[in-house]
């Protein structure tokens, strides 16, 4: 092929697309033909796609640009304007829950309107939402990356400098990636924009503005008419519209006839937003799901993404498998998780958790407040309450979570946290692999009504048993040394088991040859307080490993 890509553009184009996407020299590589691309195998990475001019398309090759657009041209934008259309009168996705002036944040930036005689490109106003003219507004989800206190401080809004943003002032004093939204909100066609630094105060006040605004977090981003995803911006002053992508292509003629492009520009959707760094954020998640629809601004080319399909600047469209993340394109989440069923309800919200877990936050302690939204909107349609990440519909399945990987490390809070929820550390954890079915949970475990951070429940000791270090677990052995169940601690290691007790929270289905079931359980320790306890672990034991009488206690 090195040979042939001397004297021939296809050749070249292929062999540098093989060189760019296989690491190493893999030898014989075995190329395929499908009707979009030629790929590495069959379920292979593409290297080069097919596709014609549009009117031009047929069953043989799909639509497509070969080229995308310069970063400033036109047709980007008219492209972004299109697809908007497409779904405001073919999809459900735009349909606001109220189509009042009550439906804006309490504060959106006003980018300005060109049809208005004072309008200047340079120039942008914070306004209260109760006095904006339209209900309609983006919403931008971003990272700040590596910026110092000081820039922080000078590009978000104060106390300090409210008043003044209250009645305008220069674009250029925000940073590139605000400055690409305010672009993006201009050429939509749309007057306000959001943006968390800026409609919400920050520093000087106690967090209290903050904290208000936080609380809304589940109706700011569904609310918005669309939502701006920096997906290419490393930090807040990098932007996210410049892009530098060389594309090659050429124009060629099958046996029948038929002309199209051959081109280097490949879609990528799970690595250029999945994979992007945006996206390994906390916030970001709650941002995303609970969005109705998202234009991914990604280093490579933009995507559109809404509860009916994912288009590609290329022009490809891409349709979701119905796996957890389909679910999460709900426009209106989690109404269509919650129509798919009990075990599809279950898995999707485990899979939440799981991801949200492992996402990184600049602060720790935003932990809990981080998926604040997620979390009520998920709440509420399940008709439970949910409590520092756990829902009371499926209160003992959702207390069964472990560390995913190494031990978690508790989180400095400034408040109390219950130590039955995976709020309290750091770390990614995911729930424990339960078979539908397979368990009857109790009813005797709830939320305390009088204190908010307290589980209300029955404890049993455990007999006299010993514990063996076993991998991330400790196996639980009897007098004879046989393992009659494990035990998992959140943090720290074993102690006597004469010092733990036991909350079960399900029975398996079925008994062994002694006549005993199995139990899973949290396992818990006093505090020293009253009737209190805490929780340190989760367990999978013997029933005959413990003995009554339940005692009445609190989970703290």
């Amino acid at each position: 092929m090195r040979t042939s890509a001397e004297r021939c553009s296809i050749c070249r184009m292929l062999l540098h697309a093989i060189q760019h996407g296989v690491n190493g020299d893999c030898g014989n590589i075995d190329i395929k033909r499908t009707r979009s691309a030629l790929r590495i195998g069959a379920n292979g990475p593409r290297l080069l796609r097919f596709c014609m001019e549009p009117g031009h398309a047929d069953n043989h090759y799909p639509i497509g640009r070969p080229i995308l657009p310069e970063s400033g041209n036109s047709s980007r934008f008219a492209l972004l304007r299109a697809w908007l259309r497409q779904c405001d009168n073919s999809h459900d996705c735009s349909k606001h829950s109220s189509e009042s002036k009550e439906a804006l944040p309490t504060r959106v930036l006003y980018v300005g309107d060109p049809k208005d005689s004072s309008y200047s490109s340079d120039l942008v106003r914070l306004v209260y939402g109760s006095e904006a003219s339209r209900h309609e507004y983006l919403a931008l989800s971003h990272c700040w990356g590596k910026v110092s206190v000081e820039e922080k401080e000078r590009y978000c809004t104060t106390h300090a400098n409210i008043s003044e943003r209250l009645c305008g002032f220069s674009l250029s004093e925000l940073p590139k990636t605000f400055q690409d939204a305010v672009t993006v909100t201009r050429e939509l066609g749309v007057l306000y924009l959001w943006i968390d630094s800026l409609c919400i105060i920050q520093y000087w006040d106690n967090h209290e503005d903050w904290k208000r605004e936080a609380g809304r977090m589940e109706s700011v981003f569904p609310d918005a008419y669309c939502t701006i995803a920096a997906t290419a911006a490393a930090d807040s002053k990098a932007g996210f519209l410049e892009r530098e992508i060389r594309t090659e292509h050429v124009y060629v003629q099958d046996t029948s006839g038929r002309q199209f492009y051959i081109s280097t520009d490949i879609d990528d959707f799970d690595n250029h937003v999945d994979g992007a760094l945006l996206n390994t954020r906390a916030w970001v998640m709650q941002e995303r799901v609970l969005s109705r629809r998202t234009i991914h601004f990604s280093a490579n080319q933009t995507y559109w993404e809404c509860g009916e399909e994912v288009y590609c600047e290329n022009l490809t469209v891409l349709r979701s498998p119905k796996t957890d993340q389909f679910f999460t394109l709900d426009p209106n989440f989690p109404n269509r998780l919650l129509r798919s069923g009990k075990r599809r309800t279950l898995n999707c919200i485990s899979f939440l958790l799981k991801d949200y877990s492992k996402r990184h936050l600049t602060y720790p302690t935003d932990r809990r407040v981080a998926m604040s939204g997620l979390e009520d909107r998920i709440a509420r349609g399940l008709k439970c309450r949910s409590r520092y990440g756990i829902f009371q519909k499926y209160l003992p399945r959702t207390l069964l979570w472990h560390a995913s990987n190494d031990k978690m490390k508790k989180i400095a809070y400034d408040y109390h946290m219950p130590s039955w929820s995976w709020m309290v550390y750091s770390g990614g954890i995911e729930l424990l692999d339960v078979t539908l079915g397979t368990v009857d949970w109790v009813n005797h475990l709830m939320f305390d009504e009088e204190c908010k951070h307290a589980l209300i429940t029955n404890a049993l000791s455990f007999k006299n048993l010993a514990t063996k270090a076993d991998g991330n677990q400790y196996a639980v052995l009897d007098s004879d040394g046989a393992k009659r169940g494990w035990i998992e601690y959140d943090v720290g290691d074993s102690e006597e088991l004469v010092e733990e007790w036991c909350v079960v929270v399900g029975r398996t289905h079925g008994f062994d040859a002694t006549g005993a079931e199995e139990y899973y359980i949290l396992v818990i320790r006093p505090t020293g307080v009253g009737n209190d306890y805490r929780r340190v672990g989760i367990g999978l034991i013997k029933s005959n490993c413990v003995v009554g009488p339940e005692i009445s206690v609190r989970v703290v």
